[in-house]
């Protein structure tokens, strides 16, 4: 996977004085793998005699962020993140046209050549909101509820007269920055602009820092909202406003998880949202992206789920994560006793398949996922719900998600469904709903979705 710079998002420049000119676009490739690699680019300017950069991750569709700590020195480029612990240091060939080097990242090295010649990529996103805004925007953190550690991270909006409500957004699995960043999208950032602009106070925050994100489970992620809503409504100018979540793909199931026994929520918003079993989401997902991506057969797509539906019985029917992981690794070996390499390599139960599988099953996320029942917080819900979700979702079954709410919510009355035509799970309008296709859309959200989630705030 692509992952090795996403998580370089804000980062301060110091500059220096060089001599030679370096100005200009380089380019070049990391090599993850011996069949994968990264394409990363450095655009290099001067402002007077002080030397400025952006590094790019064309391929993950990253532009301009600056780095820091940049040198040119000796015909050694260098650069650092500290905060992600990324480090270059390349040495200009004679001909002035690449530079040769090592590119650092959590102690890992990738030789990286950077040359020039290349043309820089930009990927419009027309929706993103840029300054000035016409609102407030405030840096407010929190730490843990032993005042020890510094756990959260986030970004509060304030319309300029009093605010007609707070919304508080909850992002999706994996780690996920305040704006939900994807593919230089910035969903959340876009939603809070929105609503800011309608009047609304907005609170969007940055998943745990990655070491502890690590660690924590949907549970935790519940506790993190809550610990917000303590700390949070003490402020004076945020007392007495009628307070709803919105939360995307799992942010969802975080929500009603709060919502369930928490009576300072008002309403919920639910976008792409969960309200099924894990396993039934990942059966749907794993079947409905094979289908539409024609790498496989029906009888292959039948198998693949079928292997999928054996490991999500055995994680559901373990009793801890040590013994999910000892039961699948079993399951897994004898599984592939009986393949040819060619299905092995098909299904992805080979070693490195195994090792990967086994691994995700052992963290605390993905193990206590599997033993949450969406439904127990549903029957609990007491407030509005709105639950918006893209007719060409394949990650999360829209269907269901509707089925579930308006059968389990004790008041049918107080759900809003809205089955967005030809949007897929990040609500963008889109051909096949493929995962593939998010970040060739320039729409980062549709703008009848903004629309329906106004609508809904003002009327609570």
């Amino acid at each position: 996977m692509k992952r090795i710079l996403i998580y370089i998002f804000v980062l301060f420049v110091t500059g220096n004085t060089v001599a030679q000119n370096i100005s200009g676009y380089w380019e070049g490739k990391i090599g993850l793998s011996k069949k994968d690699s990264l394409t990363i680019g450095l655009q290099i300017e001067y402002q007077g005699d002080t030397l400025y950069a952006e590094l790019d991750s064309p391929d993950q569709y990253f532009t301009g962020q600056p780095v820091s700590d940049l040198r040119f020195s000796d015909s050694v480029l260098s650069f650092q993140v500290p905060d992600f612990k990324l480090s270059y240091e390349g040495r200009i060939s004679p001909d002035g046209q690449r530079f040769t080097g090592i590119c650092t990242q959590y102690g890992k090295k990738f030789d990286c050549v950077l040359s020039q010649g290349a043309e820089r990529k930009f990927f419009p996103r027309p929706q993103t909101p840029k300054p000035p805004y016409p609102y407030r925007t405030e840096e407010v953190n929190f730490r843990d509820r032993d005042g020890k550690k510094p756990l959260i991270f986030g970004t509060l909006t304030l319309p300029e007269s009093t605010p007609k409500g707070l919304v508080i957004f909850i992002s999706g699995s994996g780690w996920q920055d305040r704006d939900e960043s994807l593919y230089a999208h910035k969903p959340f950032a876009v939603i809070a602009d929105t609503l800011t602009k309608a009047g609304f106070a907005t609170y969007r925050f940055d998943d745990f820092p990655p070491a502890i994100f690590r660690k924590s489970t949907t549970l935790d992620f519940a506790d993190g909202v809550r610990l917000i809503l303590d700390s949070l409504l003490q402020r004076p100018d945020l007392q007495n406003l009628k307070v709803g979540l919105l939360g995307h793909s799992e942010g969802s199931l975080v929500a009603s998880m709060v919502a369930a026994n928490d009576k300072r929520i008002g309403f919920t918003i639910h976008l792409g949202g969960v309200a099924q079993p894990f396993e039934e989401i990942l059966l749907y997902q794993s079947e409905a992206i094979l289908r539409v991506s024609g790498e496989m057969t029906e009888d292959e797509i039948e198998n693949s789920v079928a292997i999928n539906r054996r490991i999500y019985e055995v994680i559901k029917k373990s009793k801890s994560k040590e013994e999910a992981m000892e039961r699948v690794g079993k399951m897994l070996d004898e599984l592939s006793a009986q393949l040819t390499d060619d299905e092995k390599t098909k299904y992805n139960i080979t070693p490195s398949g195994k090792f990967e599988m086994t691994q995700t099953v052992g963290s605390p996320w993905f193990y206590t996922i599997f033993h949450i029942d969406p439904i127990k917080y549903i029957k609990k819900i007491k407030t509005p719900v709105l639950a918006i979700s893209g007719e060409k979702d394949l990650q999360v079954n829209a269907n269901a998600t509707f089925d579930n709410l308006q059968t389990y919510l004790k008041d049918r009355k107080l759900l809003q469904t809205k089955y967005a035509t030809g949007l897929n799970h990040l609500l963008q309008p889109c051909t096949t709903g493929s995962p593939d296709e998010y970040p060739l859309i320039e729409t980062t959200i549709a703008p009848e979705v903004l629309g329906w989630i106004v609508r809904f705030c003002l009327n609570q």
